[in-house]
């Protein structure tokens, strides 16, 4: 249980990456301006006024929400540009449960669960304050679906292929092995087995045969998170089942017990699940970019906000120019191509905002408008004395 706990709290702080984090990587996005071409210049920012410049980093309030602070940095000759929530307490409280059932995750489900917009990433599920986390037990029968082969009279058995050989089985067809074109034997969390689809299973279930008596179900332990509660939410429930109806298991929500916990973790002075980081992100940049202050194209700035979101901070998740699939893009350090992941643990900070919104100091313009003038009135007063001339003559 204790084990459990610790995953699915390392998860929370940092999602979908176990390696070094600070606590207060999970109220923040960063982005590495890494890429070729991105040049920046922070002399307005050094003599502005409402900046905070403290361990060589510039903070100031961001300007989509001005109890949020961003942070500048300069880094190997390139610059982080970070969006921060504040904590206003170190500690927070979580409820948290857990079960182990029968369960196969086909590639349906996780889209189904998707389109109800919770994020996955392998078998983990976070969508706003809440996270699931399923461990699949793994057998030993199989590495991959070559070792796998049918077996029996109608080859209604999928199982090793060595076995397979061995299998003797009544020679009476059923109705319920005409389902068994909807999908095929292989390999799945080391078992050999028919491969569970939705089509297959309703299939069985109009044959009067259970899924489970066809497909091999190993165990799995589901552990659940509800972060900033004490219990969950009558809506937060809904958004539970919603996703159990998914995996076939929303019944063991019924009698499931939550507990309440509280940890050593930042809690934001906004709520960092309401909060719209991609949004934040885009307005700081713009902003930066509309003032001189860092030259980048539209392009970048909206890719970069693309993959924008709670957690994308810190040395192993932040957002940079990096190699995903043999291709450069703007995509987190911890998804790129054979990144070196630091495992370790930072401290929290506490972070100082500036009094007020930041005033970049003003540049003059009276050269600017004196030549403006003189290209004006110089052409017009010469024009205006030859007009003069002629009117004499006549």
């Amino acid at each position: 249980m204790r084990w459990s706990l610790l995953i699915g709290i390392l998860l929370f702080f940092v999602p979908f990456a176990n390696a070094c984090y600070n606590p207060m990587d999970s109220l923040a996005v960063e982005v590495y301006l890494n890429k070729p071409g991105i040049t920046y210049d922070l002399t307005p920012l050094k003599s502005a006024q409402n900046v905070i410049i403290e361990n060589d980093s510039i903070i100031y309030r961001s300007h989509h929400d001005e109890s949020v602070a961003v942070i500048l940095s300069e880094d190997n000759g390139f610059l982080r540009v970070r969006v921060q929530i504040p904590a206003k307490s170190f500690s927070s409280t979580y409820a948290h449960a857990s079960l182990v059932t029968p369960l196969l995750i086909s590639e349906e489900m996780v889209e189904k669960a998707k389109e109800l917009g919770w994020e996955v990433e392998g078998f983990t599920f976070k969508k706003k304050n809440l996270l699931v986390q399923i461990n699949l037990s793994r057998g030993d029968e199989c590495q991959n679906d070559s070792e796998c082969a049918t077996g029996g009279c109608s080859g209604e058995v999928c199982t090793t292929r060595d076995k397979a050989k061995e299998v003797i089985t009544p020679c009476i067809y059923a109705e319920w092995y005409d389902c068994l074109r909807l999908t095929q034997c292989g390999c799945v969390n080391g078992f050999c087995t028919w491969k569970s689809n939705e089509e297959f299973e309703k299939c069985l279930r109009e044959h009067n045969m259970d899924p489970s008596k066809v497909v091999k179900v190993p165990n799995a332990e589901v552990w659940i998170a509800d972060y900033g509660k004490e219990k969950p939410s009558e809506e937060d429930l809904n958004e539970m089942k919603a996703l159990f109806d998914v995996f076939g298991i929303s019944c063991m929500l019924e009698n499931l017990s939550f507990e309440s916990e509280t940890v050593e973790s930042p809690t934001g002075v906004v709520d960092p699940y309401s909060f719209n980081f991609t949004e934040a992100l885009r307005t700081e940049l713009v902003w930066l970019r509309d003032n001189g202050i860092v030259r980048i194209n539209e392009e970048d700035i909206e890719m970069i906000a693309k993959v924008a979101k709670m957690g994308k901070a810190g040395y192993n998740s932040h957002i940079g120019w990096y190699e995903k699939d043999g291709k450069y893009s703007w995509v987190a350090y911890d998804e790129s191509d054979s990144p070196l992941l630091l495992r370790c643990v930072g401290q929290p900070f506490k972070l100082k905002l500036p009094p007020s919104q930041v005033e970049l100091p003003q540049t003059s313009t009276t050269s600017t408008t004196s030549q403006q003038t003189e290209s004006v009135c110089g052409p017009g007063l010469i024009l205006g004395l030859l007009l003069m001339v002629r009117v004499f003559r006549k």
